[in-house]
């Protein structure tokens, strides 16, 4: 059977496709969510004056100024507090030095957000909720970087790339060639 560019373009096209459309989706996706809300950039309080950090030798914050802190600086209700101290494959807070505290707050909705402070400082490292971890399932498969979510420099990813432009160049090419 000999294989011409018209069938070839056909059946990478069908394979190809699939990924076309997670690129898709998710760039719709991007292009209609602002990247400050996702962040969680509406639940803080504005602040003026300086930032007053402790010197890194202190001990850590205990939980009641951990949430008086969380109360203070956003909009949020504070609830309950966790230690992280290990890191976890493609978690929320990956990326971050640790220990951190997780502390899981509630927005006037009800929905539950995550808060991230730094258990010394108590600075407030990153805010979770709902809208970001779809963001993040998004740009996963946008990178195609499944299970870390981080790594854009990845085999699949380029591979896709050539294949889709390849597709595209031949459907061009094809479009001004009859039967």
């Amino acid at each position: 059977m000999k294989i011409t560019l018209r069938s070839f373009h056909r059946y990478i096209s069908l394979a190809i496709s699939i990924q076309l459309l997670l690129w898709t989706i998710s760039g719709i996706y991007f292009s209609f969510n602002k990247i400050e809300e996702v962040r969680g950039e509406q639940y803080l309080i504005k602040e003026s004056g300086q930032q007053v950090t402790r010197p890194e030798n202190t001990k850590k914050i205990n939980f009641e100024e951990a949430k008086s802190l969380v109360a203070e600086k956003t909009t949020l209700t504070p609830l309950e507090l966790q230690v992280i101290e290990e890191p976890e494959r493609g978690s929320e807070f990956r990326g971050r030095d640790l220990p951190l505290y997780k502390i899981i707050s509630q927005n006037e909705e009800g929905e539950t957000i995550n808060i991230y402070q730094d258990p010394y400082s108590g600075e407030i490292m990153a805010i979770r909720s709902s809208q970001w971890r779809l963001w993040d399932l998004m740009w996963g498969l946008h990178i195609m970087d499944w299970a870390e979510r981080e790594n854009i420099d990845n085999v699949f990813l380029k591979l896709f790339s050539f294949i889709a432009l390849f597709t595209a160049l031949s459907g061009v090419i094809l479009f001004f060639y009859k039967k």
